[in-house]
């Protein structure tokens, strides 16, 4: 188990009260956050808490409840001191059309430019999620056959007319929206292997495009925040690190999504870090990740440990960014992943047990130190419970369900990542947990969180039954 038995008792510190809001004074101080890219990051709906249970992954939609989600998002983000949120879907699910400005109609303009403005209100940077040189140009590609050099999915990176089209995209989301910058991504779909392209290394080739795209933005939006992730191309190959520095040269931050530099050798991931220009940081840690069919009752994963040393340790390094993966804070356990998160990326030195204790008291209101205490164990032992069959430095995203599809899928974290006698042992753990959370219900203020994080625990009982 991680976890160990903490006590709770013996707990000190100087509480404030702001805002109605309980925090930790020394963990507010906005003059010296531990990262400077504090975001949250996912899929438009990806924080709804309501599910879209027959919508086609990835679901764009976007209406009134989905933007009293997001305000309740920001105040939270506003007191947690996080800065940042990179979204994907502001403009298209999946295709661009030639024309591009059909992408976004009136109505649904209105409501991306409501959302933005409800951001600035909270002082949250709003970073558009850019698809660069694939994903969504697949119906552009298709209208312009030169563009196609092999990937259906992916514009050529040798041919004039790519630089031309990736320009024409970027100038439309600057010119509909008013975005704070952009977050690149190039490589999940792939790319071209024409003979032209070929002769470049992955990691030469996308950064070669995502440096000319940086630096286009730049000669045009000078101030914007421009960042880039690495799905698609792993950074744990030590002869890529000088095309990496000279496409740092053109960035604010670059995220190593699933940490993979931390898995060549004791010491890559800060040298790596160290020859670079800009801010480094990962997706932060492994999370749940948001299901967008499945009722928000139906699991309860809380990663608060794992992510708090995830960040610490990342911060060691000289991580200074992160793109932490939009969590639904309807689900209790993910809510309390969120406000570790945002507490750690602001303040690394906070220990997480003054943090459980800040935010338990923000959130439960227990009735006394003890009740505190086991709550906070009881997160803790409803972590360790799922996460110790797993890889302890795991980093990225937990699929609860399938991702792609139109209905609600089974449970994959359940059926394809633990063994049939593993799950026997998780649901045993979890019928303990939940009569621990029925004991202390009746000394915690906020009755209706504990109850929900007994209905979220049978979901996740009644789930370890399938397969």
């Amino acid at each position: 188990m991680l976890s160990t038995r903490r006590s709770f008792l013996k707990m000190a510190g100087t509480m404030t009260l702001a805002s109605g809001v309980l925090v930790i004074a020394a963990e507010r101080d906005p003059n010296a956050p531990s990262f400077s890219h504090r975001a949250l990051n996912g899929w438009i709906t990806d924080l709804a808490s309501d599910a879209d249970p027959q919508a086609a992954w990835p679901s764009i939609r976007l209406d009134e409840h989905l933007l009293r989600d997001y305000r309740e998002t920001f105040a939270i983000m506003k007191r947690l001191g996080m800065n940042e949120m990179v979204v994907w879907g502001l403009y298209t699910a999946n295709n661009w059309p030639v024309d591009l400005k059909s992408a976004v109609s009136e109505e649904r303009g209105l409501m991306v430019e409501q959302l933005i403005r409800d951001a600035h209100k909270f002082g949250i940077k709003i970073i558009s999620r850019l698809g660069t040189y694939s994903w969504g140009f697949a119906e552009i590609i298709k209208a312009n056959p030169k563009l196609n050099g092999g990937n259906a999915n992916a514009m050529c990176g040798s041919e004039a007319e790519s630089h031309q089209w990736m320009e024409r995209v970027v100038e439309f989301m600057f010119d509909r929206f008013a975005i704070d910058g952009v977050s690149m991504q190039s490589a999940d779909q792939g790319r071209c292997s024409c003979a032209r392209c070929i002769k470049r290394s992955d990691a030469e080739y996308h950064s070669e495009l995502l440096s000319r795209t940086a630096k286009f933005i730049r000669s045009k939006h000078q101030h914007k925040v421009i960042g880039m992730s690495n799905w698609g191309v792993p950074f744990n190959h030590p002869e890529d690190k000088s095309h990496l520095a000279r496409l740092s040269r053109s960035l604010d931050y670059m995220i190593d999504c699933n940490d993979s530099s931390h898995t060549v050798s004791n010491g890559y991931r800060k040298e790596l870090i160290h020859s670079i220009n800009c801010a480094f940081g990962t997706t932060g840690g492994p999370v749940a990740e948001p299901p967008q069919h499945w009722a928000r009752d139906r699991w309860f994963l809380p990663t608060c440990q794992r992510v708090y040393q995830h960040l610490v340790k990342l911060h060691a390094d000289g991580g200074r960014a992160a793109e932490f993966f939009f969590q639904i804070t309807a689900n209790p356990g993910s809510e309390m992943t969120q406000h570790v998160a945002g507490r750690t990326l602001l303040n690394v030195e906070a220990p997480l047990d003054k943090q459980m204790q800040a935010i338990l008291k923000e959130l439960y209101r227990p009735a006394n130190t003890e009740a505190g205490a086991e709550l906070a164990q009881l997160f803790f032992d409803a972590e360790d419970a799922y996460f110790q069959f797993l890889d302890p430095e795991l980093c990225g995203t937990v699929s609860l369900e399938p991702l792609v599809g139109n209905k609600a899928g089974p449970p994959i974290y359940l059926i394809e990542r633990l063994k049939p006698e593993q799950r026997v042992t998780y649901a045993s753990v979890l019928l303990k947990i939940r009569e621990r959370f029925a004991d202390v219900r009746n000394r915690v203020a906020d009755v209706i969180r504990v109850d929900t994080c007994l209905k979220c625990i049978d979901g996740a009982i009644k789930d370890t039954k399938q397969g």
